[in-house]
C-alpha cells in the first residue's frame, strides 16, 4: 500500500464554501475537498485554538 499525502490545514473561523457558506469563495480548497477525504463530524475537547491545536498534534 503506497504512503498517503496528507495535507492539515488549521485555520481559525474558516467558511467553507464546499460545506455549503454562500459567501466565502474557496476554489482551492474546493478541490482539495473534491479530490481529498474531508473529516466533518470531528470533535475537539478544547474550544479554543492553542489547546485544540495541542491536543490534535500530541494524540491527547
Amino acid at each position: 500500500m503506497p504512503t498517503p499525502n496528507i495535507i492539515l490545514i488549521c485555520s481559525d473561523q474558516h467558511g467553507f464554501r464546499y460545506a455549503g457558506h454562500p459567501l466565502v469563495k474557496t476554489p482551492n480548497l474546493d478541490r482539495l475537498a473534491e479530490r481529498g477525504t474531508v473529516f466533518s463530524n470531528t470533535y475537539c475537547a478544547s474550544p479554543l485554538c492553542t489547546p485544540g491545536r495541542a491536543s490534535m498534534m500530541t494524540g491527547m
